[in-house]
């Protein structure tokens, strides 16, 4: 029988969204890697900002963040922000070969999540025709730009426990979808 989980919403403002998307598409086949900050509520994340890690420990495949680099970011932002706080990552996967990327997170990127953490994929492969940006049925973000297709999931893990579960979050961005857009 499922977990009855409840369901976790993040919400993108726009300079957070054209930062995710920006940071994925400039380094496309190669992974980017960067912070989100915003606010954490019950089942529920708003990301004011994406700002991309310039140092990522980075292979062709995967990176991942400097845990000390993240303990530096929180303590500025606990001086020169009201509220605001280091709520997970994001991160990009990028077409390979004929395989395409997907928002889905790898055994590498549950290996390495935080539980309680927000964490973001941004999945770029080639566009093959172009659509405005909508929230698909399992909540994740799609569209095109340029020579791309973008698509922004997200997925969070609880508390530890046995395996490294974990559950899909909504992603929504009304500032590019508009307020109840679905297909």
């Amino acid at each position: 029988m499922a977990e009855d989980r409840p369901q976790i919403e993040a919400f993108l403002s726009l300079p957070a969204f054209l930062t995710i998307v920006s940071s994925s598409v400039e380094v496309f086949r190669k992974e980017a890697i960067g912070y989100l900050i915003g606010i954490k509520g019950e089942n529920k994340f708003m990301v004011e900002y994406a700002i991309p890690y310039q140092t990522a420990e980075s292979g062709f495949a995967h990176a991942t963040l400097n845990l000390e680099k993240v303990r530096r970011i929180n303590e500025i932002l606990q001086r020169l922000s009201e509220g605001l706080e280091y709520i997970g990552d994001f991160h990009s996967h990028t077409v390979f070969g004929d395989y395409p990327a997907t928002v889905i997170p790898s055994n590498a990127d549950l290996a390495s999540t935080v539980p309680g953490e927000l964490n973001l994929i941004c999945a770029v492969n080639l566009k093959k025709r172009s659509v405005n940006w909508y929230e698909n049925r399992r909540g994740i973000l799609t569209g095109t730009i340029a020579d791309y297709r973008i698509e922004i999931g997200g997925y969070y893990v609880g508390k530890p426990g046995v395996g490294r579960k974990y559950q899909r979050v909504i992603v929504r961005c009304p500032s590019v979808t508009g307020i109840s857009e679905e297909k």
